[in-house]
């Protein structure tokens, strides 16, 4: 199911989505977008610079675990 198919809708893969718990990209096949992501305060890293933030997938495909809120 998380192959590309072109006969599914939009609505059709963010009913599934929300169904399984995956996101929609995962739904689609596209798990590039849900590689963890850094994020750097000059779009690129310097040495040493820790990241500002980092961009995790969320998805249940990813086995993700809720963040604390803060």
């Amino acid at each position: 199911m998380s192959a590309v198919n072109a006969s599914r809708t939009v609505v059709q893969v963010r009913a599934d989505a929300e169904r399984t718990g995956r996101s929609g990209e995962c739904e689609t096949g596209e798990h590039s977008f849900c590689h963890p992501q850094d994020v750097y305060p000059g779009g690129a890293r310097r040495p040493g610079e820790p990241p500002l933030c980092a961009l995790r997938c969320a998805c249940a495909c990813h086995k993700a675990t809720p963040l604390d809120s803060r």
